[in-house]
């Protein structure tokens, strides 16, 4: 079981930029991005339906550079219904529940292995670069919107509650 482990830095929420669901995400990436891998580990579906996508010792696509330490969970949507170009927080109740459920199995999972009080809970904007250097990650600076909400504020509870989770 060792041998199966991977250190985790980060929990990463993301937004698939479109209500596609399952079947139009996963053909997105193996047809238009030639991935053979997934984007992501959790996909939450808008009725709040949970897809495993890819075990949890394994490596998907989701934040170029920083896959190997992280854990990615993605919700159907975060754009505006009528416009995929607008970022808009479209998170149902059921998707909201969905996400939190990912993030506590996850850190579970890494407790098995690790000292889990240091993972950091983050959205996908937030590996943007610093460009200013002032330590935030301002919206003028973010390569994208994705998940289309602040994952850091919003979960940061989470990770307050150290070994309680």
């Amino acid at each position: 079981m060792i041998s199966k482990t991977r250190y985790i830095k980060h929990i990463v929420i993301h937004c698939s930029a479109g209500f596609a669901g399952r079947a139009g995400i996963e053909r997105f990436w193996k047809e238009t991005l030639k991935w053979k891998v997934p984007g992501y580990h959790f996909l939450v579906e808008v009725d709040g339906l949970i897809h495993q996508l890819l075990q949890l010792d394994q490596v998907s696509n989701g934040v170029r550079g920083y896959n190997q330490h992280a854990i990615h969970i993605c919700y159907v949507g975060g754009v505006h219904p009528d416009n995929i170009h607008l970022a808009m927080d479209t998170r149902t109740v059921e998707q909201q529940a969905g996400i939190l459920t990912c993030i506590f199995q996850s850190l579970e999972w890494a407790r098995q292995f690790q000292d889990i009080s240091a993972i950091k809970i983050l959205g996908h904007r937030d590996f943007s670069p610093d460009k200013n250097g002032n330590g935030i990650i301002e919206p003028w600076e973010r390569i994208k919107e994705c998940p289309s909400f602040e994952a850091i504020l919003e979960y940061q509870w989470i990770m307050k509650r150290g070994n309680e989770v």
